[in-house]
C-alpha cells in the first residue's frame, strides 16, 4: 500500500515521504496512530505542491539573507569587554556575541551558523572575521575595546 507519512517514522522514512509498505503494517499501525494517510493522486499532487512551494521560500529566503551578508562586506563593529591591563580579555568573544553586535548596531540580523571564526577572540584590537552564507561571503572588521 502507497502512504504519505505525516510524521517522521524510524526505518520507513521522513515527514512528507510517499512510501511502499504493507498494507496489514498501514492499516494496524501507520493509518491509526496519525502518523501516516492512504496516498492518493490528489493527494500526492498536493504534496508536491507544497514542496514546490517551500523550496520557493526557502530560495527567497537565502536569496535575501545573501543579500544582508553581502552589505556588510567592509563594515566595522565595535564589541566592549573588560581586559586586562596587557590586552587579554577576560572571556573570549565568540560567533554569537558578533551576531549579536552586528544586530545591534546595524540593525541586520545574522544567524550565528553564518559568523566563520577559526577561534574566539582573546585580545583587544581590530580582527577580521568572515561571514559567510553560500556563495555570498564578506569581511567585517570587529574592533574589540577594552572597558
Amino acid at each position: 500500500m502507497k502512504i504519505i507519512l505525516l510524521k517522521d517514522v524510524i526505518k520507513v522514512g521522513q515527514k512528507g515521504s510517499v512510501k511502499d509498505v504493507s498494507d496489514g503494517y498501514a492499516l494496524n499501525f501507520l493509518v491509526p496512530h496519525g502518523l501516516a494517510e492512504q496516498a492518493t493522486s490528489e493527494r500526492v499532487a498536493a504534496l508536491e505542491a507544497e514542496q514546490e512551494r517551500e523550496a520557493e521560500m526557502r530560495a527567497e529566503e537565502l536569496a535575501t539573507r545573501s543579500l544582508v551578508v553581502k552589505s556588510l562586506e567592509g563594515k566595522r563593529v565595535e564589541i566592549t569587554a573588560r581586559a586586562t591591563e596587557k590586552g587579554g580579555l577576560f572571556k573570549s568573544i565568540g560567533a554569537p556575541d558578533i551576531a549579536r553586535a552586528i544586530q545591534e548596531q546595524m540593525e541586520k540580523k545574522v544567524p550565528v551558523e553564518e559568523v566563520k571564526l577559526e577561534k574566539p577572540i582573546k585580545e583587544v584590537g581590530e580582527h577580521t572575521v568572515e561571514l559567510a552564507l553560500g556563495d555570498a561571503r564578506a569581511h567585517v572588521t570587529v574592533v574589540v575595546k577594552s572597558a
